[in-house]
Parts: C-alpha cells; sequence; structure tokens
C-alpha cells in the first residue's frame, strides 16, 4: 500500500494547512538548482495542487474534473499528486475543509471584534459575503460542488451550515434579550443560512441583481425578522422533536401524487415486443420518452448524475442506444426535459392551492404544504430536483435557479399585505425561497422525504414572518390545512 493510501482524511487536511485560498498567488518553483527544503518544496506542490483543484471546479464543476486537469493547472507532475492525495475525492474534500474553516474562522473573527451596539447580525453577514466576494470559486466549492461528493461531502455541508447558522443565532441574541428568549429553531437558522447563500450565488454567478455587500443591511433585517420565536410555534416544534404531533394535525395525509419522471419503478419487466407489435406508433414513442425519464430519474437519485450513462439509461428503461438518440441528443438532454417536466408539475399544483386559497397569507400555507407533499409523494424526481440539478451541468444549474425563483413569486403578493413603512425589503423573496430550498435539500441528503410535510408550520413561518411579523405568521402556519 502506498503512503497517500495509507494517509488519513485528518493527515490529507493537514497537508493543505497553509493553504490560504483568499490570498493564493499561483506560485511556481524556481527552475534548477535551488535552496528549497523538500518541506517546503511539498507545501507548495500542495498549495498548487489545492487551488488548481478549486479553479478546475469553479470553472467546470466536480463532476465534470479531472485528475490530468488539476495536475496540469497545478504544473505538477502526476507522480507528485499521488504523493499528497489518493486521488480526486481526497484533494477535493481536503481544499474543501481548509476553504470552510478559513470563512468561518474569518466571520468569527470580524464578529467577535464588532463594538457594542453595533448591528452584530450584519457584521456577520457582512463578513460572510466578503470572503465570498473574495474567492467565488470557493463560493461554488462550498455551496453547490461539495454534495457531488457523496454522503462525505453532505456531511461536511452540514457541519458547514450548522457552524454559519449558530453565528448567525449568536448574533441575533443579544439584540432578543439572551439565547433562551423566544431562541431561532433549528430550521429557522438553516433557512437563514439557505436564503443568505441564495443571494450570494445570484448574484456573484448569475449576472444578476446588486452587488451583494449592498444588501447587507437588507438582508440583516429580513433575518431578524424572525425572532423571537412565537411561544405557539415552540410548542409545536417540541412536540415533533419527541415524535408527537396535535390532535387532529393534517401533515402527511394527503399526496397528490402525479406523473412526475421516476414514478413508474425502474424493476417492472417489460414485454419489447409487446410495446413494438400490435401498439400505435404514437403509443409506443410515447412509451419509450416516459421510460426514458424514468429511467434517468430513478438512476440519477440512486447514483447521482455524475454515473449516469446512456448505456445504463437505456438498459434501465429496457429501449436500444438507438430508440434512445431517437428522443434525445445525450444525458444531458434528457436530464433537463426530466426536471423540467416533474417541475413544472409541481408548480402547477403549488399554483393552484394558492389561487384557490381564500386569502394570500393562507394561500401560501397550502401552497407549502401541496409542495411537500409532492416532493415526498415523488422521491425520485425531489431527488433529482433538489441534489442532482446542483452538480449537473452549468445548464442544469442555471434551470433549477430559475425553478426556485418561480416558486418564489408566489411570495410577491405579500408586497401587498402590509403597509409601505412594515414591507420587507424587496431581496426577501429570493432569501426566502433560498431558506426553504435549504431546508428541502436537508431532507433529501438525508432520506427523509416522506416526512416533509410534517415541516409545513416551520415552512410557512419562515415565508410569512418577514411579511406579517412573527405572531401572525405563527397563527397561520398552526392553522390546519383544508382542501
Amino acid at each position: 500500500m502506498s503512503q497517500a493510501a495509507r494517509r488519513s482524511p485528518q493527515t490529507a487536511r493537514r497537508h493543505l494547512e497553509s493553504l490560504n485560498p483568499f490570498s493564493y498567488t499561483n506560485s511556481r518553483l524556481p527552475r534548477g538548482p535551488h535552496s528549497l527544503s523538500r518541506e517546503q518544496v511539498a507545501a507548495n506542490q500542495r498549495m498548487r495542487i489545492g487551488m488548481a483543484m478549486l479553479e478546475t471546479i469553479g470553472e467546470k464543476g466536480y463532476v465534470a474534473s479531472t485528475v490530468s486537469e488539476v495536475v496540469a493547472r497545478a504544473g505538477v507532475s502526476r507522480k507528485a499528486f499521488y504523493q499528497h492525495f489518493t486521488g480526486k475525492e481526497e484533494c477535493f474534500l481536503a481544499t474543501y475543509d481548509v476553504i470552510v474553516e478559513e470563512g468561518r474562522r474569518r466571520v468569527a473573527r470580524t464578529f467577535s471584534e464588532a463594538r457594542e451596539g453595533s448591528n452584530r447580525t450584519e457584521t456577520a453577514i457582512r463578513a460572510l459575503f466578503m470572503a465570498a466576494i473574495e474567492n467565488r470559486d470557493a463560493l461554488r466549492l462550498a455551496i453547490t460542488e461539495i454534495t457531488a461528493v457523496g454522503p462525505a461531502g453532505i456531511e461536511r455541508r452540514e457541519t458547514a451550515i450548522t457552524a454559519y447558522g449558530q453565528l448567525i443565532r449568536d448574533s441575533l441574541a443579544p439584540e432578543m434579550g439572551g439565547p433562551q428568549s423566544g431562541a431561532m429553531s433549528d430550521t429557522t437558522m438553516r433557512a437563514v443560512v439557505g436564503g443568505l447563500n441564495r443571494v450570494l450565488v445570484v448574484c456573484l454567478q448569475s449576472g444578476r441583481g446588486a452587488k451583494p455587500l449592498e444588501l447587507v443591511p437588507d438582508l440583516a433585517r429580513w433575518a431578524t425578522a424572525y425572532h423571537p420565536l412565537p411561544k405557539s410555534l415552540q410548542a409545536s416544534i417540541a412536540e415533533r422533536s419527541r415524535g408527537t404531533r396535535a390532535q387532529g394535525a393534517p401533515w402527511g395525509g394527503r399526496s397528490p401524487g402525479g406523473r412526475a419522471p421516476g414514478t413508474l419503478s425502474p424493476r417492472v419487466p417489460v414485454d419489447r415486443r409487446r410495446t413494438a407489435h400490435g401498439a400505435s406508433r404514437g403509443f409506443v414513442v410515447h412509451n419509450q420518452r416516459e421510460r426514458i425519464l424514468d429511467a434517468v430519474t430513478n438512476l440519477t437519485a440512486a447514483n447521482g448524475y455524475g454515473a449516469l450513462t446512456v448505456e445504463d439509461i437505456a438498459s434501465e428503461a429496457a429501449i436500444s442506444l438507438q430508440a434512445f438518440y431517437e428522443h434525445f441528443e445525450s444525458k444531458e438532454d434528457a436530464f433537463l426535459v426530466a426536471y423540467e417536466l416533474g417541475h413544472t408539475r409541481g408548480l402547477d399544483i403549488v399554483e393552484r392551492a394558492v389561487a384557490t386559497a381564500p386569502d394570500w397569507r393562507t394561500g401560501v400555507r397550502d401552497g407549502i404544504f401541496s409542495l411537500t407533499e409532492y416532493l415526498a409523494s415523488e422521491p425520485a424526481f425531489a431527488q433529482l430536483a433538489l441534489l442532482g440539478t446542483t452538480v449537473a451541468t452549468p445548464r442544469a444549474i442555471k434551470l433549477s435557479d430559475r425553478g426556485v425563483s418561480a416558486y418564489a413569486q408566489l411570495l410577491a403578493p405579500g408586497f401587498e399585505e402590509v403597509p409601505k413603512s412594515k414591507r420587507p425589503p424587496a431581496i426577501a423573496i429570493d432569501a426566502i425561497a433560498g431558506g426553504l430550498h435549504e431546508i428541502f435539500l436537508h431532507y433529501a441528503a438525508h432520506g427523509r422525504l416522506h416526512e416533509l410535510p410534517e415541516i409545513t408550520p416551520d415552512a410557512t413561518y419562515i415565508a410569512l414572518a418577514p411579511f406579517v411579523g412573527p405572531q401572525e405568521a405563527a397563527r397561520v402556519a398552526a392553522t390546519p390545512v383544508n382542501f
């Protein structure tokens, strides 16, 4: 076994401790004889490899990145790469650990140095944004690409979300009378971090929206809208944590189902002769297309987009490769169609629930309930939409961003619900949508999609509190859904 193969992840992480991703310059070693020690040469190589990994992922994403590209960008040999890391995954995780820890330290240090009486929430958010602005590749790696690694990446992402969320929660405590006074729930804390992350990504990577630092005061105002947490909602959260529900609570009682891709069982035997003979051409085409989209969705949910191949799709759908290419140009093409169909179905269900509600506040709650039930009843599509699209391809990422924005616009009528002087900042709807998406992603990552309908009260509170205040949002959230 090689030295690299014997090295633990903790040792690999230490190998990048000299890396400062916020002030790095890709300095090459001098050619010819030099006075650098072996340790200095190794440290320089590790730094260059780590930053090359970061830059490559920033451009192409984790799935499409290769060791060959990292080596070429770093200016080291493959042998040197494998002296430091066992492979792409270990290098990526070690780089991620250093970047996230450095960012967390910067935010924590800035927060601890904030003056008494200052807006500490704004200070914490500003520090987070400044760290992200200084290295945009690190932002993509830390927020989205880390999930492509699988369980090890998801675990790291969860830890980072919790750490940043705790800083935000601590920043609110002095303003709300101490840490025990209506403390932010874990779900709301995750939503706040998710909302901040979405705003950062939209501003820095999509080329639209205001500059991030200009939005910090508005985002601080949005984050503080959730405090103090009403006692009625605290009681509901406590009941759920004990595995109990209030009498008559409707969460999880109805399943809208649907025909989202991935609904059909991937293991139902298919008689090729029966679908090829005795059926109209239109039926055969439609049936093949549905099976392809089901196969794409189920395979992505099971193994991730990176492992998806056209050959596997054809085998799963019980069709030939020729038949696949009669319907789609590539696996990406099929993947994007599967997402579009499932998203359109879900948005239609939510829009119908909002439109038939007696008022906007109730409509938001009913829409959230419908969305959580839809995702719970379509777990394969939910996995594809929440986890698969974030690391698949640039086109998939843009499509996912537009999908989240479509749901965000359902909150826009809320600006007319309250007097102008009490309206939340315009960025609130993007932040809320990002927060809810983060919560749903959390449940998908932990295999708990079936529990999503039960968080309808929390999600309703997150959506409404910035518009109508904590007490009214909690009242609407606690009212049973009746449709």
